[in-house]
């Protein structure tokens, strides 16, 4: 059995939202219709995160006849301006991003920012620039503090994302600074930290996302990911038979005791069940 970890922020959260807040279609698709393109778009974006960008492009290009509604054609096409600008494709992530900010929504934060990027690495300088800035005014324009905090929080995991740590960080800084309580920036900060082998501060991250009331099944799923990727990558396999044969004691029961509480308390997650019954006995 093989296993990699979910990622529960980069473009499949986001994308997310924009299905969430986008205008319904002029004429309103089933229920049905519309769960079957939500689905394959958030299983796209999850390639995506992953960093299988070709299968990603594969699959968004695979459901752009069927999927037509407006938020269905903005997610698309800022999955596709994602995967082709890590693909190197730039003149083809402008393409996808204008597709969005042409037709569908002209102040698309996402689309946005794949198209400063592209023009960006296309040496475009002032395109990006403009792009780079209107992201910001956006930003700075909404009046809602927790709002505005939420929205340099997605500005710093694009930046991430993208490789710009530098301006993640501030981004991340600014929405801590508006919201301060909001666990939601710590936990990203222990995922950035996963992600740079940084254990310890990603434990010491969400230590303090559990300090500020994130607790139970969703606290759990967050640590148990974190040890599971750890060992992971300390063992070059994410074989379930190879991490219980190569993984010592202690770090048997750093994994295994997040992960069965995760799953005693609810969570859903047929590989996280197996990879269980496999190795945490």
């Amino acid at each position: 059995m093989n296993f990699r970890r979910p990622s529960r922020h980069g473009m499949a959260a986001l994308a997310a939202l924009l299905l969430v807040t986008a205008a319904m279609p002029a004429v309103a698709a089933t229920p049905s219709a519309r769960s079957k393109c939500s689905d394959a778009i958030k299983a796209a974006n999850l390639q995506n995160d992953a960093g299988d960008y070709a299968g990603a492009l594969a699959a968004f290009d695979s459901i752009v006849p069927t999927c037509k509604g407006k938020g269905d054609r903005i997610a698309i096409q800022s999955g596709r301006a994602h995967a082709l600008n890590r693909q190197k494709s730039y003149a083809e992530a402008i393409t996808a991003a204008d597709a969005v900010l042409t037709k569908d929504d002209k102040t698309n934060l996402f689309a946005l920012f794949e198209r400063a990027y592209a023009n960006e690495h296309l040496g475009n300088k002032d395109q990006a620039a403009a792009d780079y800035q209107q992201v910001i005014t956006l930003t700075e324009k909404n009046q809602n503090v927790k709002e505005r905090a939420t929205l340099y929080a997605k500005m710093a995991d694009l930046n991430y994302n993208a490789g710009k740590t530098a301006e993640a960080e501030a981004a991340l800084a600014k929405a801590v600074e508006l919201d301060p309580a909001n666990p939601a920036f710590a936990i990203m900060k222990g995922d950035w930290a996963v992600k740079a082998g940084n254990y310890a501060a990603a434990d010491s991250a969400y230590n303090k996302a559990t300090a500020m009331g994130v607790s139970g099944v969703e606290m759990y799923q967050i640590r148990s990911e974190a040890s599971l990727k750890m060992v992971q990558e300390k063992y070059g396999t994410v074989n379930a038979q190879e991490l219980r044969a190569k993984m010592t004691p202690q770090e048997k029961a750093l994994v295994c005791t997040d992960l069965n509480r995760a799953l005693a308390l609810g969570w859903k997650n047929p590989q996280m069940d197996m990879f269980a019954a496999l190795t945490c006995r």
